[in-house]
């Protein structure tokens, strides 16, 4: 049994450590003694996140904002909450902007201006987020840490700052040659310019360190895959299922290098190589060299756990078969398979 005298700071330890009941207990025996501690109410409030109850942790945060109305993090989390979990972004932009006017630490400050530019991003305000984002300093002044550099060029990127977003992922790379991220970062901005050369040769350099880097703790090993494809396949109607019987299904760590090298994203999830059935219908004969590529390594790295990979396989099989029936992608992100 957790110490019945514990202090805040071992609530949130508890709560990292996933034991929901010790954290609650912390913040409740506090709260008994002061109805209205902000920090107890937070934790308590990141209790109910974690337990699956986003309006009882709304309704605490409220509380504990009103308990300490100079600090940004109780309206930073209900913007998160609003955006994350209830998709009320509206909402969420209004305490997004309360958290960033209270910020007065550098973390805040930051934490702030990358929540709100991505609720306006979110609601296709991309001037908006641009102004946002201006209050940033210029990429050269301030050195972030990597993984926060790479979120910033993020954000300008999908705000339509190309300029700037192409210069943080430059400075990536400039730091470190090796980074794939920052590689795969300037071939996107390369994309949104036109600029083909520029894009084939920096994702390139990302199909040559991806295919160098290990597979690192693996979700799903090959068969485990395959099979996951194949149950896929399941949910198809019997006649479509029939179709698509001769149509190999294959896995690859990544895309072919002559692939990219005409273009082709080199962090693609899957792949449907031939001719679709409906062109091939049309011209009285069979679809040609026709399979579906999945590409293990592409998919391990979006994948947050085996269960999520599954669901990244099957979306992934399901839109790469869409591809073999002569759907667009607009078809395809109409059926929620984008």
């Amino acid at each position: 049994m957790k110490d019945a005298f514990c202090t805040i700071d071992d609530g949130w330890r508890y709560l990292d450590e996933g034991d929901f009941a010790a954290a609650r207990a912390a913040a409740e025996r506090m709260l008994g003694e002061d109805p209205r501690d902000p920090e107890a109410l937070l934790l308590l409030a990141a209790c109910c996140r974690g337990e699956g109850a986003p309006e009882k942790a709304l309704g605490l945060l409220q509380q504990a904002s009103l308990a300490a109305d100079d600090w940004s993090a109780p309206e930073q989390w209900m913007a998160e909450i609003l955006a994350e979990d209830l998709d009320r972004p509206e909402e969420a932009l209004t305490h997004a902007a309360h958290a960033l006017e209270r910020a007065d630490k550098e973390d805040e400050f930051l934490d702030g201006v990358m929540l709100k530019a991505g609720i306006e991003i979110q609601l296709g305000r991309a001037k908006a987020a641009q102004a946002t984002l201006s209050e940033l300093p210029a990429a050269r002044e301030v050195a972030f840490p990597a993984e926060l550099s790479l979120d910033l060029a993020y954000l300008f990127l999908e705000a339509d700052s190309v300029d700037e977003a192409e210069r943080r992922f430059r400075l990536l790379v400039d730091a470190n040659p090796g980074d794939a991220e920052g590689w795969y970062g300037l071939g996107l901005c390369a994309e949104e310019r036109g600029a083909e050369t520029a894009k084939r040769n920096a994702w390139l350099r990302v199909l040559d360190l991806d295919g160098e880097a290990p597979l690192q703790n693996p979700h799903l090993g090959e068969a485990e895959m395959a099979d996951v494809a194949e149950h896929a396949l399941e949910e198809l109607p019997k006649r479509a299922r029939k179709l698509i019987a001769n149509v190999p299904i294959l896995i690859a760590d990544l895309p072919a290098r002559a692939e990219v090298e005409s273009g082709l994203d080199p962090r693609l999830l899957g792949l449907f190589e031939g001719t679709p059935y409906s062109d091939a219908a049309a011209m009285g004969g069979a679809p040609q060299v026709a399979r579906i590529l999945l590409f293990r390594k592409n998919l391990e790295r979006m994948a947050i756990d085996a269960e999520d990979l599954r669901e990244q396989i099957r979306i992934t099989l399901l839109h790469e078969t869409g591809h073999f029936f002569g759907m667009s992608e607009d078809d395809l992100a109409d059926v929620g398979l984008d």
